[in-house]
């Protein structure tokens, strides 16, 4: 039985190398908390808050999150839990907010792993020789093509298995780059290209997503909005290339709408956007059943959220290269060990009970940290 006695609020401002922008918005810097749970026999668990400072993406903030775990969460906490799995069940008392419930039971799970001394990965059922994950790169939307494309030869020269690039409507000469990109190696690159929308198409825009079938890519990720089920399944109908899935999956209920709808989506699973790991394992069942490609979605985390992701994407489920970058991609330094591109393409999953990593000691005692007492 596992007590809460602490959750304590580690305050996040770490600098991106360079702006990130996708359809949506642009952010410069990673600007959240890092959760820690500590139980009554001092055991401890950590997990972040993955969310953004604006809605632009998701409607949670890092603002909503801190408004929901104090005044909404933490007194579904005061009780003792036999296992991860039973925190769940208290946690969806409080509906939606999906990844404010996340960040405390992915928190709960590390926790739980390192009490009982195993790797987070073997609590989540992952396979046990899958060591070393796919690593892919999300690059930034991008109006300077010659930009854009020295970032494209870059990371395929860093050695990455797969590269996603953003786009939105109005940006057609991002396509046309692409059309004529010569990779340096000679190799065929299209099959190792996602194209992510970010939900900025419109149903009424299929013809201008024409130009992204003829280009033969691996992937078209979430080209309509997040509740435009019925347009995705009419697109799927039209397109060649895949279609994939983001915003859209909200939980296990999303993918059997489009399952009935008669797509077959590739699936994008970000563990703190669907509620945490709980109803993750029910999508990876869900997806290995029907037989759906899946793979591993990023926040841009901290070495703490990319651990998470890390051990979660190390189940034998996961078919496809997913947005896994090394730490040095985004973050001049992080607040963790970094996590470093092997040379064949792959990110090591880390060893050791729970996630592997803990925050670095002289950052935390700089940091701001916020407690909050579970138990009274």
């Amino acid at each position: 039985m596992i007590e809460l006695e602490w959750l304590r609020l580690y305050r996040v401002q770490l600098a991106l190398r360079t702006p990130f922008r996708s359809a949506e918005s642009v952010q410069r810097k990673k600007d959240t908390y890092l959760i820690q749970l500590e139980a009554s026999d001092g055991a401890t668990g950590w997990s972040e808050i993955s969310a953004q400072t604006d809605p632009s993406y998701w409607p949670e903030t890092v603002a909503t999150c801190l408004e929901i775990i104090e005044h909404h969460l933490v007194a579904q906490l005061r009780r003792g839990f036999a296992s991860a799995y039973e925190i769940h069940d208290a946690l969806v008392a409080v509906k939606g907010n999906q990844m404010a419930r996340a960040s405390i039971e992915m928190a709960f799970f590390d926790l739980a792993a390192r009490t009982t001394g195993v790797g987070l990965w073997y609590l989540l059922g992952a396979a046990p020789e899958r060591t070393h994950v796919p690593a892919g790169v999300s690059l930034s939307l991008n109006e300077n093509v010659a930009d854009l494309i020295a970032d494209l030869t870059a990371s395929r020269a860093a050695g990455y298995r797969h590269v996603k690039i953003k786009i939105a409507p109005h940006h057609d000469t991002i396509l046309a780059a692409l059309t004529d990109y010569q990779d340096p190696s000679g190799h065929r690159i299209m099959d190792t290209l996602v194209l992510d929308a970010n939900a900025s198409y419109a149903s009424t825009n299929r013809g201008d997503l024409a130009s992204v079938d003829n280009l033969g890519v691996a992937l078209l990720e979430q080209p309509l909005g997040e509740h435009d089920f019925v347009g995705h399944a009419e697109l799927a109908r039209h397109l060649r290339t895949p279609i994939g899935l983001d915003e859209s999956i909200a939980g296990v209920d999303d993918v059997m709408t489009a399952l009935q709808l008669g797509m077959r989506p590739t699936i994008n699973l970000k563990p703190s956007r669907v509620g945490g790991y709980v109803e993750s394992l029910r999508i990876i069942e869900r997806c290995q059943r029907e037989g759906l490609h899946l793979r591993i979605g990023g926040m841009l985390e901290t070495g703490i959220g990319r651990a998470h992701n890390l051990a979660l994407a190390s189940h034998a489920a996961f078919d496809r290269v997913g947005d896994l970058a090394a730490s040095d991609h985004y973050f001049a330094k992080d607040i963790t060990p970094a996590f470093a591109l092997e040379p064949d393409g792959t990110i090591a999953r880390p060893d050791g009970t729970g996630l592997g990593v803990v925050p670095d000691s002289a950052w935390l005692a700089e940091v701001p940290c916020r407690e909050i007492r579970i138990r009274y």
